[in-house]
Formats: structure tokens, C-alpha cells, sequence
């Protein structure tokens, strides 16, 4: 009997460009969501070295640590982290904090909480350059009058790099006033 193939050579085409057509369908749906921004690694440091960082981030200017953190979805900074900044702002020494909070597609949010030496306010500098459906990358400053605040998942008022601000039910703990920039040697 004759291979239908080579009888119909027409089928054999026809078959492989379905199969083009539908690699490419699929090829196209794939493409259509954002390609993540997440980094492979660290996002803490990758986000300490983006071109646009506050220099008090990209340095870790702070002479005391409070940790570096990778929370998962719901997941809460340790009460020791917390307590970490709450003792710097009392006592008025400079100290740090970042974490990672994934957003509901999994991306990284990065926050870097701070308190300069003298000051008991708490500002967190918050980037979205790895969230894929965040829009374009920017950075956020939140200035609050503790850490609790500062580190709860509903922060506090923020003003973008436009000074535009944006209120959060945590708003009337925060500095209404113009954020400073935690810039130092």
C-alpha cells in the first residue's frame, strides 16, 4: 500500500502549518502579560543598585542593622526587627531595615526603613521597579512617627518623587509635613 504522504503531500503541509499557527497563538498569549522585572537573586541588594536609588538605600548608611527580610504572601516582619527600629527612634541612633513583600502576582515590592541618628521618625524608601504590573519603576518616601506604622502592610502617607501623596487609613500617624531625604557621608 502507498504511504499517504507520499500520495497527498498536501496533508503533510497542511498538518505542520497547523502546527505553526498554533505555536505562535500560543507564543502570542504568552507575551501577552509583563515580562517579570524580578531580579534572579537578592532583590534587596538588587534594588540597593538601581540608577535610581536615594543614596541613603544604595549606601546603608546606618551604623545599625535591624535585618534584611524576604517575606512571603501575609507574612509579617519579626516583632524583633520591629523593636530594632522602635529602640533606635527612642534612643536616637541611626539604624536600618529592609524587606521584601511579594505583590499578589509574586512580584517583589522592596522597602528600606530608616532612622537617622537624632530623629525618632521612621522614613521607608518603597520601589516597584520589580513589579511587573506596577507601572513605570519608581520610588516612594513614607515619613511616620514610629516603626509600627512604618512596617505594617498599610504603611503610611507616601509622596512619590512628583510629590504627589497618597493617603492610607494609617495616614494621621504620619508627618503631614515635606519628607526629608536621609542623605549622609
Amino acid at each position: 500500500m502507498p504511504r499517504l504522504d507520499a500520495v497527498c503531500p498536501s496533508r503533510r503541509v497542511g498538518a505542520l502549518v497547523a502546527a505553526m499557527v498554533a505555536a505562535s497563538l500560543l507564543t502570542a498569549c504568552a507575551q501577552a502579560y509583563p515580562i517579570s522585572r524580578a531580579p534572579d537573586g537578592d532583590p534587596i541588594q538588587a534594588a540597593r543598585e538601581l540608577p535610581d536609588a536615594p543614596d541613603a538605600v544604595r549606601d546603608g548608611a546606618a551604623a545599625g542593622s535591624c535585618g534584611e527580610f524576604a517575606l512571603g504572601q501575609g507574612g509579617n516582619l519579626p516583632t524583633e526587627a520591629v523593636q530594632c527600629l522602635t529602640r533606635a527612634a527612642s534612643t536616637g541612633e541611626d539604624a536600618e531595615l529592609a524587606w521584601t513583600y511579594p505583590t499578589t502576582e509574586g512580584d517583589p515590592m522592596v522597602y528600606f526603613a530608616f532612622v537617622a541618628d537624632g530623629d525618632d521618625e521612621v522614613t521607608v524608601f518603597t520601589t516597584n521597579a520589580f513589579d511587573s504590573f506596577g507601572g513605570d519603576p519608581t520610588w516612594t518616601t513614607n515619613s511616620c512617627i514610629d516603626a509600627i506604622v512604618a512596617t505594617s502592610p498599610l504603611g503610611c502617607s507616601a509622596r512619590s518623587e512628583s510629590g504627589e501623596r497618597s493617603a492610607t487609613p494609617n495616614s494621621l500617624a504620619c508627618d503631614p509635613g515635606v519628607v526629608r531625604r536621609r542623605d549622609r557621608p
